[in-house]
């Protein structure tokens, strides 16, 4: 299950970093921190495949029991795929963009908490 994980897990990577591309030539994207300010970051694929591991599957482990696990964060993934080829879903647009807000809203927070604020 592992393997499938792992597959499924750089599909959607992959197709939001090509998605990225296509709207806009880059994998730059603007997000709002918690303080209302908008920054820009740039997305990796390392990245976005670490957010994944530390925000969602992380969670998803700590609340089932492994296989229960597995097979959630499997099928979530292959949700996020939409019906072309290598291309989100809506919900997987979604999805992705809730992780990367709050990759950016736990990086801000780290930087705040390493300049004494």
């Amino acid at each position: 299950m592992t393997n499938l994980i792992e597959t499924r897990r750089r599909r959607i990577v992959m197709a939001k970093l090509n998605s990225m591309e296509r709207k806009t030539g880059s994998h730059f994207t603007l997000v709002k921190l918690p303080n209302n300010e908008v920054t820009t970051i740039e997305l990796t694929e390392e990245i976005l495949t670490k957010a994944l591991i530390k925000i969602f599957e992380a969670m998803v482990y700590d609340s089932n029991k492994r296989a229960e696990a597995e097979r959630h964060i499997s099928d979530h993934y292959s949700a996020c795929m939409g019906n072309k080829l290598n291309k989100l879903s809506p919900m997987g647009m979604e999805f992705m963009n809730a992780v990367i807000a709050n990759l950016a809203e736990q990086a801000f927070e780290h930087k705040g908490c390493g300049n004494g604020n």
